[in-house]
């Protein structure tokens, strides 16, 4: 998901039971209507966010809010932040999905179901990262 997406998810689209979240093309940057699976770190996580909501704001619809109940709009800074406390240097937000793309190409994933996790519109997307996994290649002409 990317950081918009992320930031304006609502809980009536988050499906703890099945492990899903629910986009609707108004919430996605290609428009169009998708699920994005969860695996265990992202419901532990989730569970988390329910937990500060519950006690913090209840009646809030956001899944990413602060202690008064308002949107929180931007990642920037706290990103920015834990990357310094990490001793992390030039990284953004974004490249999160990148690696996420890399490791899942580098993995051997297909790359439709890389671009349906990933969101993209068209397969030319994520063929960027056709060229981490050469062996994938090699191995199908074997």
């Amino acid at each position: 998901m990317g950081s918009g997406e992320m930031l304006g998810l609502e809980w009536s689209r988050v499906d703890l039971q099945n492990l899903q979240l629910y986009l609707e093309g108004r919430h996605t940057k290609a428009g169009k209507r998708r699920t994005v699976p969860l695996n265990a770190v992202a419901r532990s996580a989730l569970l988390n966010q329910a937990r500060f909501r519950a006690d913090q704001c209840p009646a809030v619809p956001w899944v990413f809010c602060n202690r008064e109940g308002e949107r929180i709009p931007s990642v920037k800074r706290s990103f920015a932040t834990a990357c310094e406390k990490a001793g992390i240097e030039d990284f953004r937000f974004h490249d999160l999905r990148h690696t996420c793309a890399a490791w899942l190409v580098q993995a051997g994933v297909p790359q439709p179901e890389v671009r349906d996790l990933l969101g993209h519109s068209t397969i030319r997307m994520t063929e960027r990262y056709a060229h981490l996994a050469p062996e994938n290649v090699r191995a199908a002409v074997a």
